[in-house]
Protein backbone atom coordinates (compact mmCIF):
# COMPACT_ATOMS: atom_id res chain seq x y z
CA UNK A 1 0.00 0.00 0.00
CA UNK A 2 1.18 3.52 -0.82
CA UNK A 3 0.17 7.00 0.33
CA UNK A 4 -2.63 8.69 -1.58
CA UNK A 5 -2.49 12.13 -3.19
CA UNK A 6 -5.89 13.77 -3.07
CA UNK A 7 -5.12 16.49 -5.59
CA UNK A 8 -5.03 20.29 -5.54
CA UNK A 9 -8.04 22.25 -6.84
CA UNK A 10 -8.98 19.30 -9.07
CA UNK A 11 -8.96 15.58 -8.28
CA UNK A 12 -5.72 13.67 -8.77
CA UNK A 13 -7.24 11.44 -11.47
CA UNK A 14 -8.24 14.49 -13.50
CA UNK A 15 -4.55 15.40 -13.71
CA UNK A 16 -4.06 11.95 -15.25
CA UNK A 17 -6.99 12.45 -17.64
CA UNK A 18 -5.90 15.88 -18.87
CA UNK A 19 -2.31 14.73 -19.42
CA UNK A 20 -3.13 11.38 -20.99
CA UNK A 21 -5.73 12.81 -23.41
CA UNK A 22 -3.09 15.17 -24.81
CA UNK A 23 -0.56 12.34 -24.96
CA UNK A 24 -3.05 10.11 -26.82
CA UNK A 25 -3.74 12.89 -29.32
CA UNK A 26 -0.05 13.48 -30.00
CA UNK A 27 1.14 9.87 -29.91
CA UNK A 28 -1.61 8.65 -32.24
CA UNK A 29 -0.84 11.59 -34.51
CA UNK A 30 2.83 10.57 -34.78
CA UNK A 31 1.97 6.98 -35.74
CA UNK A 32 -0.61 7.89 -38.38
CA UNK A 33 1.49 10.79 -39.72
CA UNK A 34 4.44 8.42 -40.15
CA UNK A 35 2.29 6.14 -42.32
CA UNK A 36 0.80 9.04 -44.28
CA UNK A 37 4.26 10.51 -44.89
CA UNK A 38 5.39 7.08 -46.06
CA UNK A 39 2.48 7.00 -48.51
CA UNK A 40 3.34 10.47 -49.85
CA UNK A 41 7.05 9.67 -50.08
CA UNK A 42 6.43 6.44 -51.97
CA UNK A 43 4.47 8.46 -54.51
CA UNK A 44 7.31 11.01 -54.66
CA UNK A 45 9.88 8.30 -55.34
CA UNK A 46 7.79 6.19 -57.71
CA UNK A 47 6.52 9.14 -59.75
CA UNK A 48 9.65 11.29 -59.35
CA UNK A 49 7.61 14.10 -57.79
CA UNK A 50 10.21 16.35 -56.20
CA UNK A 51 7.61 18.92 -55.11
CA UNK A 52 6.05 16.47 -52.63
CA UNK A 53 9.18 16.71 -50.49
CA UNK A 54 8.17 20.27 -49.56
CA UNK A 55 5.19 18.85 -47.65
CA UNK A 56 7.23 16.00 -46.17
CA UNK A 57 9.91 18.36 -44.83
CA UNK A 58 7.34 20.62 -43.15
CA UNK A 59 5.47 17.66 -41.70
CA UNK A 60 8.64 16.05 -40.35
CA UNK A 61 9.83 19.31 -38.77
CA UNK A 62 6.45 19.84 -37.14
CA UNK A 63 6.40 16.29 -35.79
CA UNK A 64 9.94 16.64 -34.46
CA UNK A 65 9.34 19.96 -32.71
CA UNK A 66 5.74 19.59 -31.60
CA UNK A 67 4.68 15.96 -31.43
CA UNK A 68 7.86 14.32 -30.21
CA UNK A 69 8.92 17.04 -27.77
CA UNK A 70 5.56 17.76 -26.18
CA UNK A 71 4.33 14.20 -26.63
CA UNK A 72 7.36 12.87 -24.79
CA UNK A 73 6.86 15.43 -22.01
CA UNK A 74 3.22 14.34 -21.71
CA UNK A 75 4.40 10.73 -21.51
CA UNK A 76 6.59 11.63 -18.55
CA UNK A 77 3.62 13.50 -17.11
CA UNK A 78 1.52 10.32 -17.32
CA UNK A 79 4.09 8.42 -15.27
CA UNK A 80 4.15 11.19 -12.67
CA UNK A 81 0.39 11.65 -12.40
CA UNK A 82 -0.50 7.94 -12.39
CA UNK A 83 2.13 7.24 -9.77
CA UNK A 84 0.64 9.95 -7.58
CA UNK A 85 -3.01 9.05 -8.24
CA UNK A 86 -2.83 5.25 -7.96
CA UNK A 87 0.71 4.06 -7.26
CA UNK A 88 -0.18 0.45 -6.53
CA UNK A 89 -2.00 0.11 -9.85
CA UNK A 90 0.95 1.39 -11.89
CA UNK A 91 3.31 -0.72 -9.77
CA UNK A 92 1.33 -3.86 -10.68
CA UNK A 93 1.63 -3.02 -14.37
CA UNK A 94 5.38 -2.44 -14.07
CA UNK A 95 6.01 -5.71 -12.21
CA UNK A 96 3.84 -7.78 -14.54
CA UNK A 97 5.02 -6.26 -17.83
CA UNK A 98 8.57 -5.16 -17.03
CA UNK A 99 10.07 -6.67 -20.20
CA UNK A 100 7.22 -5.30 -22.31
CA UNK A 101 7.91 -1.80 -20.94
CA UNK A 102 11.56 -2.32 -21.85
CA UNK A 103 10.58 -3.31 -25.39
CA UNK A 104 8.28 -0.28 -25.63
CA UNK A 105 11.08 2.07 -24.58
CA UNK A 106 13.33 0.44 -27.17
CA UNK A 107 10.68 1.06 -29.82
CA UNK A 108 10.31 4.62 -28.63
CA UNK A 109 14.08 5.08 -28.94
CA UNK A 110 13.79 3.95 -32.57
CA UNK A 111 10.95 6.46 -32.88
CA UNK A 112 12.91 9.41 -31.49
CA UNK A 113 16.14 8.68 -33.34
CA UNK A 114 14.11 7.84 -36.43
CA UNK A 115 12.31 11.19 -36.66
CA UNK A 116 15.62 13.06 -36.25
CA UNK A 117 17.32 10.92 -38.88
CA UNK A 118 14.31 11.25 -41.15
CA UNK A 119 14.24 15.05 -40.99
CA UNK A 120 17.95 15.79 -41.10
CA UNK A 121 18.68 13.44 -44.03
CA UNK A 122 16.37 15.13 -46.53
CA UNK A 123 18.54 15.75 -49.60
CA UNK A 124 21.60 14.16 -47.93
CA UNK A 125 20.96 10.51 -48.76
CA UNK A 126 19.48 8.82 -51.77
CA UNK A 127 15.72 8.81 -52.15
CA UNK A 128 15.57 5.03 -51.72
CA UNK A 129 17.55 5.22 -48.47
CA UNK A 130 15.32 7.98 -47.18
CA UNK A 131 12.25 5.92 -48.04
CA UNK A 132 13.68 3.09 -45.92
CA UNK A 133 13.97 5.53 -43.03
CA UNK A 134 10.26 6.33 -43.50
CA UNK A 135 9.48 2.62 -43.24
CA UNK A 136 11.53 2.27 -40.04
CA UNK A 137 9.80 5.29 -38.48
CA UNK A 138 6.31 4.00 -39.34
CA UNK A 139 6.99 0.46 -38.08
CA UNK A 140 8.77 1.66 -34.92
CA UNK A 141 5.95 3.99 -33.93
CA UNK A 142 3.39 1.24 -34.59
CA UNK A 143 5.38 -1.11 -32.35
CA UNK A 144 5.28 1.43 -29.54
CA UNK A 145 1.50 1.80 -29.86
CA UNK A 146 0.92 -1.96 -29.99
CA UNK A 147 2.84 -2.68 -26.78
CA UNK A 148 1.12 0.09 -24.87
CA UNK A 149 -2.30 -1.12 -26.04
CA UNK A 150 -1.55 -4.62 -24.73
CA UNK A 151 -0.76 -3.23 -21.28
CA UNK A 152 -3.71 -0.81 -21.21
CA UNK A 153 -6.25 -3.38 -22.41
CA UNK A 154 -5.04 -5.79 -19.70
CA UNK A 155 -6.43 -3.41 -17.08
CA UNK A 156 -9.98 -3.92 -18.36
CA UNK A 157 -9.77 -7.56 -19.52
CA UNK A 158 -6.95 -9.52 -17.84
CA UNK A 159 -8.41 -12.67 -19.39
CA UNK A 160 -6.68 -15.97 -18.57
CA UNK A 161 -4.00 -14.13 -16.57
CA UNK A 162 -6.23 -14.30 -13.48
CA UNK A 163 -6.00 -18.10 -13.64
CA UNK A 164 -2.53 -18.69 -15.08
CA UNK A 165 -0.55 -15.61 -14.06
CA UNK A 166 1.10 -15.87 -17.50
CA UNK A 167 2.17 -12.45 -18.76
CA UNK A 168 1.46 -13.35 -22.38
CA UNK A 169 -2.10 -14.29 -21.42
CA UNK A 170 -2.44 -10.85 -19.84
CA UNK A 171 -0.96 -9.07 -22.85
CA UNK A 172 -2.94 -10.89 -25.56
CA UNK A 173 -6.19 -10.40 -23.69
CA UNK A 174 -9.76 -10.38 -25.10
CA UNK A 175 -9.75 -6.67 -26.02
CA UNK A 176 -6.17 -6.45 -27.35
CA UNK A 177 -6.89 -6.88 -31.06
CA UNK A 178 -10.17 -4.92 -31.04
CA UNK A 179 -8.45 -1.99 -29.35
CA UNK A 180 -5.50 -2.15 -31.75
CA UNK A 181 -7.94 -1.92 -34.67
CA UNK A 182 -9.99 0.81 -32.97
CA UNK A 183 -7.01 3.05 -32.33
CA UNK A 184 -5.41 2.35 -35.70
CA UNK A 185 -8.51 3.53 -37.55
CA UNK A 186 -9.27 6.56 -35.41
CA UNK A 187 -5.69 7.82 -35.47
CA UNK A 188 -5.98 8.57 -39.18
CA UNK A 189 -8.72 11.08 -38.43
CA UNK A 190 -6.24 12.83 -36.13
CA UNK A 191 -3.59 12.62 -38.83
CA UNK A 192 -5.93 14.27 -41.33
CA UNK A 193 -6.17 17.38 -39.16
CA UNK A 194 -2.38 17.45 -38.89
CA UNK A 195 -1.92 17.06 -42.64
CA UNK A 196 -4.44 19.85 -43.17
CA UNK A 197 -2.46 22.06 -40.79
CA UNK A 198 0.83 21.37 -42.60
CA UNK A 199 -0.54 21.54 -46.14
CA UNK A 200 -2.30 24.87 -45.56
CA UNK A 201 1.07 26.37 -44.62
CA UNK A 202 2.19 25.77 -48.20
CA UNK A 203 1.64 28.72 -50.56
CA UNK A 204 -1.71 28.86 -52.35
CA UNK A 205 -1.30 27.59 -55.86
CA UNK A 206 1.54 25.29 -54.77
CA UNK A 207 1.45 22.20 -56.92
CA UNK A 208 -0.20 19.25 -55.11
CA UNK A 209 -1.32 21.37 -52.10
CA UNK A 210 -4.97 20.65 -52.70
CA UNK A 211 -4.34 17.02 -53.62
CA UNK A 212 -2.57 16.39 -50.31
CA UNK A 213 -5.49 17.96 -48.43
CA UNK A 214 -7.93 15.76 -50.35
CA UNK A 215 -5.83 12.63 -49.72
CA UNK A 216 -5.73 13.42 -46.00
CA UNK A 217 -9.43 14.21 -45.83
CA UNK A 218 -10.38 10.98 -47.61
CA UNK A 219 -8.11 8.82 -45.48
CA UNK A 220 -9.35 10.56 -42.34
CA UNK A 221 -12.97 9.89 -43.29
CA UNK A 222 -12.24 6.22 -43.92
CA UNK A 223 -10.45 6.02 -40.57
CA UNK A 224 -13.36 7.65 -38.74
CA UNK A 225 -15.96 5.39 -40.34
CA UNK A 226 -13.77 2.33 -39.82
CA UNK A 227 -13.26 3.21 -36.16
CA UNK A 228 -17.00 3.45 -35.53
CA UNK A 229 -17.54 0.10 -37.24
CA UNK A 230 -14.77 -1.52 -35.19
CA UNK A 231 -16.38 -0.21 -32.00
CA UNK A 232 -19.77 -1.66 -32.97
CA UNK A 233 -18.59 -4.99 -34.37
CA UNK A 234 -15.38 -5.83 -32.47
CA UNK A 235 -14.68 -3.74 -29.39
CA UNK A 236 -18.05 -3.40 -27.69
CA UNK A 237 -18.92 -7.12 -28.17
CA UNK A 238 -15.54 -8.02 -26.62
CA UNK A 239 -16.25 -6.01 -23.46
CA UNK A 240 -17.06 -8.04 -20.35
CA UNK A 241 -20.67 -8.03 -19.21
CA UNK A 242 -19.78 -5.82 -16.25
CA UNK A 243 -18.31 -3.14 -18.53
CA UNK A 244 -21.36 -3.16 -20.79
CA UNK A 245 -23.54 -2.65 -17.71
CA UNK A 246 -21.41 0.37 -16.73
CA UNK A 247 -21.82 2.13 -20.10
CA UNK A 248 -25.38 3.46 -19.51
CA UNK A 249 -24.92 3.92 -15.74
CA UNK A 250 -24.30 7.04 -13.67
CA UNK A 251 -20.70 5.93 -13.18
CA UNK A 252 -19.85 7.70 -16.45
CA UNK A 253 -20.32 11.39 -15.69
CA UNK A 254 -22.25 13.60 -18.04
CA UNK A 255 -21.81 15.22 -20.48
CA UNK A 256 -19.20 12.62 -21.52
CA UNK A 257 -21.22 10.98 -24.30
CA UNK A 258 -22.54 14.25 -25.82
CA UNK A 259 -18.93 15.47 -26.03
CA UNK A 260 -17.85 12.26 -27.79
CA UNK A 261 -20.80 12.34 -30.22
CA UNK A 262 -20.24 16.00 -30.98
CA UNK A 263 -16.55 15.32 -31.57
CA UNK A 264 -17.31 12.50 -34.00
CA UNK A 265 -19.93 14.53 -35.89
CA UNK A 266 -17.82 17.69 -36.06
CA UNK A 267 -14.74 15.75 -37.17
CA UNK A 268 -16.72 13.96 -39.87
CA UNK A 269 -18.12 17.27 -41.13
CA UNK A 270 -14.70 18.92 -41.11
CA UNK A 271 -13.00 16.06 -42.97
CA UNK A 272 -15.81 15.92 -45.50
CA UNK A 273 -15.42 19.66 -46.08
CA UNK A 274 -11.67 19.21 -46.57
CA UNK A 275 -12.27 16.40 -49.07
CA UNK A 276 -14.90 18.28 -51.05
CA UNK A 277 -13.36 21.76 -50.96
CA UNK A 278 -9.58 21.46 -50.44
CA UNK A 279 -9.03 24.92 -51.93
CA UNK A 280 -11.03 26.58 -49.13
CA UNK A 281 -9.07 25.17 -46.20
CA UNK A 282 -7.38 27.36 -43.58
CA UNK A 283 -4.98 26.57 -40.77
CA UNK A 284 -7.54 27.72 -38.22
CA UNK A 285 -9.81 24.86 -39.37
CA UNK A 286 -7.08 22.36 -38.56
CA UNK A 287 -6.50 23.88 -35.11
CA UNK A 288 -10.25 23.81 -34.41
CA UNK A 289 -10.37 20.15 -35.48
CA UNK A 290 -7.49 19.33 -33.09
CA UNK A 291 -9.30 21.05 -30.22
CA UNK A 292 -12.54 19.18 -30.96
CA UNK A 293 -10.70 15.87 -31.16
CA UNK A 294 -8.93 16.55 -27.86
CA UNK A 295 -12.34 16.90 -26.21
CA UNK A 296 -13.60 13.70 -27.83
CA UNK A 297 -10.44 11.82 -26.83
CA UNK A 298 -10.77 13.11 -23.26
CA UNK A 299 -14.31 11.73 -23.10
CA UNK A 300 -13.42 8.43 -24.80
CA UNK A 301 -10.36 7.74 -22.66
CA UNK A 302 -12.28 8.65 -19.52
CA UNK A 303 -15.04 6.24 -20.52
CA UNK A 304 -12.51 3.48 -21.16
CA UNK A 305 -11.07 3.99 -17.69
CA UNK A 306 -14.49 4.09 -16.01
CA UNK A 307 -15.51 0.79 -17.62
CA UNK A 308 -13.24 -0.95 -15.11
CA UNK A 309 -15.01 0.47 -12.08
CA UNK A 310 -14.70 -0.33 -9.27
CA UNK A 311 -11.25 -1.72 -10.14
CA UNK A 312 -8.01 -0.30 -11.39
CA UNK A 313 -7.17 -3.78 -12.78
CA UNK A 314 -10.39 -5.70 -13.31
CA UNK A 315 -10.72 -8.72 -11.05
CA UNK A 316 -7.46 -8.00 -9.24
CA UNK A 317 -6.95 -4.56 -7.66
CA UNK A 318 -9.79 -2.29 -6.60
CA UNK A 319 -9.65 1.44 -7.22
CA UNK A 320 -8.73 1.99 -3.57
CA UNK A 321 -5.58 -0.12 -4.18
CA UNK A 322 -6.66 -3.25 -2.28
CA UNK A 323 -6.11 -6.77 -3.65
CA UNK A 324 -9.52 -8.41 -3.60
CA UNK A 325 -8.98 -11.63 -5.54
CA UNK A 326 -6.71 -14.65 -5.14
CA UNK A 327 -4.27 -15.26 -7.99
CA UNK A 328 -2.58 -18.52 -6.88
CA UNK A 329 -0.24 -18.63 -9.88
CA UNK A 330 1.25 -15.34 -8.70
CA UNK A 331 1.11 -16.15 -4.99
CA UNK A 332 -1.43 -13.37 -4.45
CA UNK A 333 -4.06 -13.58 -1.72
CA UNK A 334 -7.07 -11.34 -1.25
CA UNK A 335 -6.61 -8.59 1.32
CA UNK A 336 -10.28 -7.67 1.69
CA UNK A 337 -11.35 -10.63 3.84
CA UNK A 338 -8.45 -10.16 6.25
CA UNK A 339 -8.94 -6.41 6.55
CA UNK A 340 -12.67 -6.80 7.10
CA UNK A 341 -11.77 -8.82 10.20
CA UNK A 342 -8.80 -6.84 11.51
CA UNK A 343 -9.90 -3.40 10.32
CA UNK A 344 -7.99 -0.91 8.16
CA UNK A 345 -6.46 1.30 10.82
CA UNK A 346 -2.97 0.23 11.75
CA UNK A 347 -3.01 -2.77 9.42
CA UNK A 348 -1.82 -1.12 6.20
CA UNK A 349 1.25 1.03 5.52
CA UNK A 350 0.41 4.75 5.61
CA UNK A 351 -2.92 4.04 7.32
CA UNK A 352 -2.24 4.96 10.97
CA UNK A 353 -3.71 3.37 14.08
CA UNK A 354 -6.52 5.18 15.89
CA UNK A 355 -4.30 6.77 18.51
CA UNK A 356 -1.93 8.06 15.81
CA UNK A 357 -4.57 10.02 13.91
CA UNK A 358 -4.03 13.73 14.47
CA UNK A 359 -7.06 15.97 14.91
CA UNK A 360 -6.83 18.85 12.44
CA UNK A 361 -9.86 21.17 12.51
CA UNK A 362 -8.73 22.79 9.24
CA UNK A 363 -9.57 19.62 7.29
CA UNK A 364 -12.53 18.40 9.36
CA UNK A 365 -14.67 21.50 8.95
CA UNK A 366 -13.70 22.94 12.34
CA UNK A 367 -14.64 19.70 14.08
CA UNK A 368 -12.27 18.53 16.83
CA UNK A 369 -13.92 15.14 17.30
CA UNK A 370 -11.35 12.33 17.06
CA UNK A 371 -13.91 10.08 15.36
CA UNK A 372 -14.36 12.57 12.50
CA UNK A 373 -10.58 12.76 12.06
CA UNK A 374 -10.38 8.96 11.94
CA UNK A 375 -13.23 8.96 9.41
CA UNK A 376 -11.28 11.34 7.17
CA UNK A 377 -8.29 8.95 7.13
CA UNK A 378 -10.62 6.10 6.16
CA UNK A 379 -12.52 8.03 3.51
CA UNK A 380 -9.24 9.05 1.86
CA UNK A 381 -8.19 5.40 1.60
CA UNK A 382 -11.59 3.91 0.76
CA UNK A 383 -13.15 6.57 -1.48
CA UNK A 384 -10.49 9.08 -2.49
CA UNK A 385 -9.43 7.36 -5.72
CA UNK A 386 -12.81 7.93 -7.40
CA UNK A 387 -14.46 10.80 -5.53
CA UNK A 388 -13.85 14.35 -4.38
CA UNK A 389 -13.89 13.83 -0.62
CA UNK A 390 -13.23 17.36 0.57
CA UNK A 391 -13.35 20.96 -0.71
CA UNK A 392 -9.65 20.58 -1.57
CA UNK A 393 -10.55 19.04 -4.96
CA UNK A 394 -13.64 21.11 -5.73
CA UNK A 395 -12.39 23.92 -7.94
CA UNK A 396 -14.87 26.79 -7.78
CA UNK A 397 -15.31 28.82 -10.97
CA UNK A 398 -17.96 31.55 -10.98
CA UNK A 399 -19.81 29.81 -8.16
CA UNK A 400 -19.78 26.41 -9.87
CA UNK A 401 -17.84 23.67 -8.08
CA UNK A 402 -15.91 21.45 -10.51
CA UNK A 403 -15.37 18.12 -8.78
CA UNK A 404 -15.12 14.40 -9.43
CA UNK A 405 -18.31 12.70 -8.26
CA UNK A 406 -18.23 14.62 -4.96
CA UNK A 407 -19.27 12.48 -2.01
CA UNK A 408 -21.19 15.39 -0.51
CA UNK A 409 -23.20 15.99 -3.69
CA UNK A 410 -23.98 12.30 -4.16
CA UNK A 411 -25.21 11.90 -0.61
CA UNK A 412 -27.30 15.09 -0.75
CA UNK A 413 -28.80 13.88 -4.03
CA UNK A 414 -29.93 10.75 -2.19
CA UNK A 415 -31.18 12.80 0.80
CA UNK A 416 -28.62 11.26 3.15
CA UNK A 417 -27.25 13.68 5.74
CA UNK A 418 -27.26 12.01 9.17
CA UNK A 419 -24.63 9.60 10.46
CA UNK A 420 -27.17 6.78 10.80
CA UNK A 421 -28.43 7.22 7.24
CA UNK A 422 -24.96 7.35 5.76
CA UNK A 423 -23.78 4.38 7.84
CA UNK A 424 -26.68 2.25 6.58
CA UNK A 425 -25.99 3.41 3.03
CA UNK A 426 -22.34 2.38 3.30
CA UNK A 427 -23.41 -1.04 4.50
CA UNK A 428 -25.35 -1.56 1.26
CA UNK A 429 -22.98 0.24 -1.12
CA UNK A 430 -21.91 -3.00 -2.83
CA UNK A 431 -25.42 -3.19 -4.32
CA UNK A 432 -24.23 -0.82 -7.06
CA UNK A 433 -22.51 -2.70 -9.92
CA UNK A 434 -19.65 -0.21 -9.89
CA UNK A 435 -18.87 -0.28 -6.13
CA UNK A 436 -16.96 -2.66 -3.86
CA UNK A 437 -18.25 -3.20 -0.31
CA UNK A 438 -16.83 -1.13 2.51
CA UNK A 439 -13.72 -2.83 3.91
CA UNK A 440 -13.16 -2.57 7.65
CA UNK A 441 -14.90 -3.06 10.96
CA UNK A 442 -18.38 -1.69 11.79
CA UNK A 443 -16.70 0.86 14.07
CA UNK A 444 -14.53 2.09 11.19
CA UNK A 445 -17.54 2.34 8.91
CA UNK A 446 -19.28 4.42 11.56
CA UNK A 447 -16.28 6.75 11.78
CA UNK A 448 -16.27 7.13 7.98
CA UNK A 449 -19.98 8.01 8.16
CA UNK A 450 -19.20 10.65 10.81
CA UNK A 451 -16.76 12.38 8.45
CA UNK A 452 -19.09 12.18 5.46
CA UNK A 453 -21.94 13.63 7.51
CA UNK A 454 -19.69 16.57 8.41
CA UNK A 455 -18.72 16.93 4.74
CA UNK A 456 -22.35 16.86 3.57
CA UNK A 457 -23.62 19.33 6.14
CA UNK A 458 -20.67 21.67 5.72
CA UNK A 459 -21.30 21.76 1.98
CA UNK A 460 -25.00 22.42 2.50
CA UNK A 461 -24.23 25.24 4.91
CA UNK A 462 -21.77 26.75 2.43
CA UNK A 463 -24.36 26.62 -0.37
CA UNK A 464 -26.94 28.38 1.81
CA UNK A 465 -24.43 31.07 2.74
CA UNK A 466 -23.50 31.65 -0.92
CA UNK A 467 -27.17 31.87 -1.88
CA UNK A 468 -27.74 34.44 0.87
CA UNK A 469 -24.89 36.58 -0.39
Amino acid sequence: MYPFWEGVLIHSTLYVAITSAFHVLVSHLTVAAAWFNLYIERRAVRENREELYQYLKRSALGLLVFAYVFGALAGVGIWQTTTAANPRGISALIHNFVFFWGAEWYMFLIDVVGIMAYYYTFGRVSKQTHLRLAWILALGSTGTLSIIVGILSFKLTPGLWLQTGNTLHGFFNPTFWPQIALRFYFMFAIMAAWALFVATSLPKGFFEREKIIRYAGGIGLLGLIGGVLVWLTMYEPALPEHARAILPSRAIPQPTFPIIYFGLAATFAGLLFAFIAPNRQRRVFALAAMAVMYGAIFGAERTREVLRKPDVIAGYISSNQLLFNDVPARGVQSEENRLSQTGMLGHLPFVPDVDQVAVDPSVTFGNVDQTVAVGRVLVIQQCGSCHSISPQTELNILGVALDLRSQAKLLRMRNLSTVDEIDAYLGAIHGFPYMHPFIGTPQERRALAEYLAAFVNNGAATSVAQAGR
